[in-house]
């Protein structure tokens, strides 16, 4: 058996080659490009713009160099990507990027659509190709990726024509190059002249033959409503399996393979005709390693490497200590679905007879009494008919001298394409909270699954209504290690219309810390935007670190490790040093610090031929394969062969940890084995998380609390009653 990487080491020749050395000028830099890119290619390098040449000949006089491509990899691997787009634009392909490249299939054969709707759709799902270098284990490598672009091959005119609605839709301009850019939204129509709202505010007019929609996933879908309303759920149906098929581990390594083939044959040449060969992937089966199984903590210490069991045989962590035992939990629905969710609140909380693992509901599993229920319900779908019967709950209650331990609201999925002010599921979230009720949302969606499928969604919303209310399900093992540590997370979330209208980055901060030898999620919840990031950042570690201080009483001469996992970026020196400046406040301990970025977004894939027979996610890694490719990162798979549920599922996507250069604690396979183990600690679902609990549950804090904000009558100080202790967010 063996295990490849879609990377394929690039021969590097022992050779020189002259450069000319320029000052850097950023309106220099992009004039050249303009004007002499056909025998030039220019880099900037620190303070200076390196110029490559084709024929020794430069537009421009400077210091004349000689670099060794063996000695300087960044500028090799520079080489290679700009022989590659410009052999592709030689072919009139039009590459898009230069980190990564991608290219996109014109090949009918290679649109999705056509086997499922026709070849005269105005919409095409395409193959396409990801291309970059990357320096894996010292050797600079090719990484080819392909997956699924989707595009329109028709102008607004079109769409015109065929009776679409255009307005508040988003457009894009085609460039020379074939890259489409943004223009606006959409806010008028005229005939066939539009009128269109750009980023910046301004207003112009627009034949519709001159632009094209967005090829958004909102356009496309509702195009397919447009053109087939009653085959709509059917068609999603098909071009969804098929697009997860596409990405499918056996025809992902086809693809990259052939790709592969074709360069090998051809070559990249560099700017100086300079040939480079490309070699096959090498079989990394000894490089890689399978991490152990986390183990949980439940009621009476008893441990399990597998939630369920821990559940069957002790019960909940906090089983003895819950101080929320025969709850009493609120309902809201819609009038005209009352009977039904009735039926589906007793399922929840009493359970599906015979169901593996939700045969006993909330009240059986968790070990919390008996509930006490009542139902309101609302009279129309809106605002207005939400606020009424939150009202009237919160009223009883407060008739009654106590308050609701739960609320679970019912929502529908169509809520989320409203504005916030008029979105029910955030406004009544806000009007519970405010009365520090933690609340559990449901759609009706969900009650059109048969009891098979329901079980297990009931199941992982009772394991977060449980964690919401206070309780805690599980903690985690942490290995014995002489230092106390404190783990930071940082997520982000983009809350606006999209597309940067109006469109706000918010910015989540989550901290975990290691006590008694279990990882304990702190009751820390903290939103800010990116400008006041750096300082909510300091604030919230400062405050931690006085907290758990106490808790864990720390003594002096202590070792204490600071971990910070970001998901969205790199981690700059601002950030860098407002760290140190807390950690000079705490001189009688002896502190140390790991700065490690979680990327998604790489390109990478393992290939695992010990699952090539298997039904389901054939070629796929399992999950906990390890890979380092250097000293300072980690590739992982927090998802792996068996955690995919269908044969249609693509190909698991593992994380790369990358470990900052500036961090005083650097041992990648400690840090990598801990993450792994953060993947399972999620309390929004007993399957492993593809991400680490500190990135997702900061996620969930950055997207709530922003939509929470732009709410008039909301304010973050809520959060620091008992509602901002519990896991609201899940």
């Amino acid at each position: 058996m063996s295990v490849y990487l879609n990377a394929f080491p690039l021969d590097l020749p022992d050779k020189e080659l002259e450069v000319c050395v320029i000052p850097y000028d950023k309106e220099q830099l992009d004039l050249l490009r303009r004007e002499h890119q056909t025998n030039n290619v220019f880099r900037r390098r620190g303070d200076n713009i390196l110029i490559f040449s084709a024929d020794g000949q430069y537009p421009i006089s400077g210091e004349i160099e000689k670099f060794s491509l063996a000695e300087n990899y960044g500028i090799f691997c520079f080489l290679v990507k700009d022989g590659l787009k410009r052999h592709l634009s030689d072919l009139n392909r039009f590459p898009i990027g230069f980190n990564p490249i991608e290219l996109v299939s014109i090949k009918k054969q290679d649109d999705l659509l056509i086997n499922i709707i026709g070849k005269d759709y105005p919409f095409n799902i395409f193959l396409k190709y990801k291309m970059d270098t990357r320096i894996i284990t010292g050797t600079p490598c090719l990484v080819i990726d392909c997956s699924t672009r989707t595009k329109i091959n028709k102008t607004c005119q079109y769409f015109l024509h065929k009776g679409f609605n255009l307005i508040d839709r988003f457009v894009v301009a085609e460039q020379d190059d074939g890259y489409r850019k943004l223009v606006g939204q959409i806010v008028a129509v005229d005939g066939e002249e539009i009128e269109v709202t750009s980023l910046d505010g301004g207003v112009e007019k627009i034949h519709a033959d001159k632009i094209y929609l967005e090829a958004s996933r909102k356009n496309f879908d509702d195009y397919i409503s447009h053109t087939h309303a009653s085959q709509r759920d059917a068609i999603s149906e098909k071009i969804r399996r098929a697009i997860s098929s596409f990405n499918g581990g056996e025809n992902k390594d086809e693809r990259i393979n052939a790709l592969k083939k074709y360069f090998q044959a051809k070559g990249i040449s560099l700017i100086d005709g300079t040939r480079i060969e490309i070699s096959d992937a090498q079989d990394v089966q000894t490089m890689c390693q399978q991490m152990e199984k986390p183990i949980f903590i439940f009621n009476d210490n008893g441990e399990a490497d597998w939630a369920e069991k821990g559940f069957t045989q002790y019960g909940p962590y906090t089983k003895r200590t819950f101080d929320r035992n025969d709850p009493s939990i609120c309902v809201v629905c819609a009038e005209h679905d009352k009977g039904r969710i009735e039926q589906f609140v007793r399922k929840f909380l009493k359970g599906i007879s015979g169901h593996r693992y939700f045969g006993s509901g909330l009240e059986g599993k968790f070990g919390i009494g008996t509930s006490h229920i009542e139902v309101f319900t609302t009279k129309t779908d809106d605002v207005i008919g939400y606020k009424s019967a939150i009202e009237a709950a919160i009223q009883k209650k407060s008739e009654d001298g106590g308050r609701w331990d739960l609320a679970l609201v019912q929502v529908r999925e169509s809520y989320k394409k409203l504005d916030v002010i008029d979105n029910p599921y955030y406004v009544g979230k806000s009007l519970f909270f405010l009365h520090q009720v933690p609340v559990q949302d449901f759609t009706m969606e969900l009650l059109s699954q048969a009891d098979a499928y329901l079980g297990y969604s009931l199941n992982n919303m009772a394991l977060s209504s449980y964690a919401k209310m206070g309780g805690v399900p599980w903690l985690l093992k942490s290995s014995p290690t002489l230092s106390h540590e404190l783990v930071v997370g940082i997520g982000s979330a983009n809350v606006g219309k999209g597309r940067g209208f109006d469109n706000q980055r918010i910015m989540g901060i989550t901290t975990v810390f290691s006590g008694d030898g279990s990882y304990i999620v702190s009751n820390t919840s903290k939103a800010v935007t990116p400008d006041a990031y750096c300082d909510a950042l300091t604030s919230v570690l400062e405050g931690t670190i006085e907290k758990i201080q106490k808790r864990m009483n720390w003594q002096k001469g202590d070792t204490i490790r600071l971990i910070f996992h970001a998901s969205v970026k790199k981690f700059n020196k601002d950030e860098i040093q407002a760290v140190q400046a807390v950690i000079e406040k705490y001189r009688d301990y002896q502190i140390e610090y790991a700065f490690l970025k979680i990327s998604e977004n790489h390109g990478l894939h393992l290939f695992d031929t010990s699952s090539a027979n298997e039904q389901k996610g054939r070629l796929a890694p399992s999950r906990g394969k390890t890979l380092k490719l250097s000293k300072y990162e980690m590739l992982i798979y927090l998802i792996g062969q068996r955690e995919l549920k269908q044969t249609t599922d693509g190909h698991p996507r593992g994380v790369i940890l990358s470990v900052h250069r500036d961090s005083t604690f650097k041992d990648i396979k400690y840090l990598s084995a801990q993450l792994y183990s953060f993947s399972s600690h999620s309390w929004r679902s007993y399957f492993p998380n593809p991400m680490p609990v500190t990135i997702s549950y900061s996620d969930l804090i950055a997207r709530n609390l922003g939509w929470l904000n732009k709410l008039p009558d909301w304010n973050d100080s809520i959060m620091i009653g008992k509602i901002g202790q519990s896991q609201w967010f899940l």
